[in-house]
C-alpha cells in the first residue's frame, strides 16, 4: 500500500466519485480507478461498492478511512518538516503592543520549532517606535491597523469586534452598545505626541468620521496600559478591540461594543520588497499555526469553566 493509493482513496470519498477525484488530483479517471484497484488488491477486499450512479464505502472502506487520513497527514507533515528544516538564516520579527493576544507565545514558539535552522530575533515595538518605514527595519511585524505601507504581504492572524473603553462614571458605560455619533460626542483620552499621527488618526476614528476632531483630555497615553489608566481616571473614553475587556479591563473601566465600524485585525505583515522565500514560508506557517491554535486558545466562552479554572489557579 502506497501513499498514492491512499490519496486516491480519500479523494474519491471526499469528492464522491472517480471523475471529480481525478479532476482534484489532476489525473485521468482511469488512473484513479487503477490506483483504487491496486489498493483493493493489496488489502484483499473491496473498499467501494460501485453502483450505476453512485459509489458507497464498504465496511472495509469505512474501517480504512480514519487510518488512511492519519497516514496521509503524517506523511505530509513529515515532508513539510523536512522542507522547512532546509531554511536557514536570521529573521527580525517585531511585535506591536498586544501582539496576537493569547496566541502570541504559542505562535512564536511553534514557528521556532518549525524552522529549526532559522534564528528569530524577536523585538517588542512600542507605539512610539512605530513609523511608516518600520518594515525597512524588520522582516516581519505583528500589528493591527494602520499598516505601515500600502503594498505589503499580509497574513491575517485574527479579527475581533471594536468597542470603546468607557469610564464607569460616564453615562455611556451603561449602554449595551454605542455608535460613531455617540463616540465622537464624548471626550477621549489623549495620546502622547510621540505616537505617530497615523496611529492617532486610526484609533480616534477620525478616518471614519471625515476627519472630525474629538475632544481630548488628560495626560498623553503611550500604550494600552496607560490608556486603561486614563480611562479609569475618568479623563475620557478610548476606542479599543474587544480583547481589552479581558486583558486590561478592571475597576472603573467598562468595555462597550461599537456598532457600524469594521472589525480590528491582527496581522503578520512584511514589505513586498523584503518578502523572500523564507519570509513567505513563515507567512504560510503562521496561518497554519493560528488556524490550529485558535479553537483551542480562543475558542468558545464558558463562565462555568472560567470559574473552575480561576478557582484552581488559587489552590
Amino acid at each position: 500500500m502506497e501513499l498514492r493509493h491512499l490519496e486516491a482513496f480519500l479523494a474519491v470519498v471526499e469528492h464522491k466519485g472517480f471523475r471529480r477525484a481525478a479532476d482534484h488530483l489532476y489525473l485521468s479517471q482511469p488512473a484513479v480507478s487503477a490506483r483504487i484497484h491496486e489498493l483493493e488488491l493489496t488489502l484483499g477486499v473491496p473498499v467501494f461498492a460501485r453502483g450505476q450512479r453512485s459509489i458507497e464505502l464498504t465496511p472495509a472502506g469505512q474501517a480504512l478511512l480514519g487510518p488512511a487520513q492519519r497516514m496521509l497527514d503524517a506523511a505530509r507533515a513529515a515532508r513539510r518538516s523536512a522542507q522547512l528544516a532546509a531554511f536557514s538564516g536570521e529573521v527580525d520579527l517585531a511585535i506591536m503592543p498586544g501582539g496576537a493576544l493569547e496566541l502570541t507565545r504559542p505562535l512564536l514558539v511553534e514557528l521556532g520549532r518549525r524552522f529549526p535552522g532559522v534564528d528569530f530575533h524577536l523585538r517588542p515595538l512600542s507605539m512610539q517606535e512605530w513609523h511608516p518605514g518600520i518594515l525597512a527595519e524588520v522582516d516581519l511585524l505583528i500589528t493591527r491597523e494602520p499598516f505601515p505601507v500600502a503594498k505589503a504581504v499580509v497574513t491575517e492572524l485574527l479579527s475581533e469586534p471594536m468597542g470603546v473603553g468607557v469610564p464607569s462614571t460616564f453615562e455611556e458605560s451603561r449602554a449595551p452598545e454605542l455608535t460613531l455619533d455617540d463616540v465622537v460626542s464624548c471626550a477621549h483620552v489623549r495620546m502622547t505626541e510621540t505616537v505617530h499621527p497615523q496611529i492617532v488618526r486610526h484609533w480616534s476614528l477620525t478616518s471614519m468620521t471625515n476627519d472630525l476632531e474629538v475632544e481630548r483630555r488628560g495626560p498623553g497615553a503611550d500604550g494600552p496600559l496607560q490608556t486603561r489608566d486614563r480611562v479609569e481616571s475618568g479623563f475620557g473614553l478610548a476606542v479599543a478591540p474587544a480583547s481589552v475587556a479581558r486583558l486590561y479591563g478592571q475597576g472603573g473601566y467598562r468595555f462597550v461594543p461599537l456598532v457600524g465600524v469594521p472589525d480590528s485585525r491582527v496581522v503578520l505583515v512584511s514589505a513586498v520588497a523584503g518578502t523572500n522565500e523564507l519570509v513567505r514560508a513563515i507567512h504560510r506557517e503562521a496561518a497554519d499555526v493560528v488556524a490550529r491554535l485558535t479553537p483551542l486558545v480562543l475558542g468558545g466562552e464558558s463562565s462555568a469553566v472560567d470559574r473552575v479554572v480561576a478557582a484552581a489557579m488559587q489552590l
